[in-house]
């Protein structure tokens, strides 16, 4: 599954051409990630551009809620040389006793910049840092934003994989990138690991800390704030694209999508795409059950997956304005969910 990780961002940033319309999840495909798997050094690719500056990236604290601040991305992909490697959302949350920050991006040069987009709203201290998972673009940052009071909360799944996969990711994203990340990110590693549902007071404010049960990633977790009814969703929600899978447990999501929703949120930030509502996430929870119910059938009438991908495009055709460049990733994600249909069904 880690090896899917590797080939499927590398393949669907590099390999772009290859349509999953022609075929279904190239496994075969030849790519520097062939051979590696998160935690070894990814094979030397040329880098043709010099490390991002500050000045590159360009931030704003955009209010939620009260004391609540989204950083949002205008970028609608995985780390690419367009966007400097900054493709991710990041959340922060003003206490009466500092900061919560949620999600720390791809570098350290991201991290700086995120803090200092963060000082044009407060001065207060960075007092809590939560990774809601494993996947680079989410932590690499953090070394930036955090001080020695701070305290790093994430799930014990996802700090094993800070403490063992900073190479790894580094050298995707600068590949990816083309050098624009840079080489000067450290691993912050989290101080304190939640594992199960589990609500405290962070400054004065509520703050929910919800284990997804796998559904994206080894490990996610989500963070709600009851009482201004915001939930950040890390990689488990997604507005202006569709849905990452290449680790997921699709039947796993959907059941987590249906407990979301009883949450009645407001406000919604996502790991990627524009902040948005209750409404994404029963979007999202309809789009995984279109796709799964499909597969199903089809594994039970011994169909493929690449005969039931045009029936399952054509059940998504009102999802092509909803998530923009569906067509370039449907294939990868009805791969992912037939594969995890058909071993649910033996």
């Amino acid at each position: 599954m880690k090896r899917m990780v590797l080939t499927a961002l590398v393949a669907a940033t590099l390999v772009a051409c290859d349509s999953a319309d022609n075929q279904l999840e190239k496994q075969s495909e030849s790519t520097v990630a062939d051979t590696a798997t998160p935690g070894e050094q990814v094979p030397a690719t040329k880098v043709v551009s010099a490390p991002a500056k500050l000045a590159d990236y360009t931030m704003a604290a955009e209010k939620v809620a009260d004391g609540v601040y989204a950083i949002i991305t205008p970028a609608r992909d995985f780390p690419n040389p367009q966007n400097k490697g900054w493709n991710s959302n990041s959340t922060f949350v003003v206490t009466g006793d500092g900061v919560l920050v949620v999600d720390t991006g791809s570098s350290a040069t991201i991290g700086t910049a995120l803090l200092n987009t963060i000082r044009t709203v407060t001065d207060k201290p960075i007092r809590w840092i939560v990774n809601t998972h494993g996947h680079g673009d989410h932590w690499l940052g953090g070394t930036s934003i955090a001080s020695a009071q701070t305290e790093v909360i994430t799930s014990t799944k996802v700090k094993e994989r800070i403490k063992n996969e900073l190479g790894y990711w580094v050298d995707l994203f600068n590949q990816m990138s083309e050098g624009a990340i840079g080489n000067d990110s450290k691993a912050l590693i989290p101080t304190t690991t939640v594992d199960e549902r589990t609500t405290r007071k962070m400054g004065g404010v509520e703050v929910t800390l919800i284990p997804s049960g796998d559904s994206h990633s080894p490990g996610d977790l989500l963070v709600w704030l009851p009482k201004l009814k915001v939930l950040i969703g890390g990689d488990v929600l997604y507005t202006d694209r569709a849905p990452g899978t290449f680790e997921g447990k699709i039947g796993q999501w959907i059941k987590l999508l249906k407990e979301l929703e009883t949450l009645d949120v407001v406000k919604m930030i996502p790991g990627h795409g524009a902040v948005g509502d209750g409404q994404d996430i029963i979007n999202e929870r309809k789009y995984f059950e279109i796709i799964w119910n499909a597969v199903a059938k089809a594994v039970e009438a011994g169909q493929s997956d690449f005969e039931v991908l045009p029936v399952i495009k054509e059940q998504l055709i009102a999802y092509e304005k909803i998530y923009p460049g569906l067509e370039k990733q449907i294939g990868r994600t009805v791969s992912h969910a037939y594969a995890q249909a058909e071993a649910a069904a033996f």
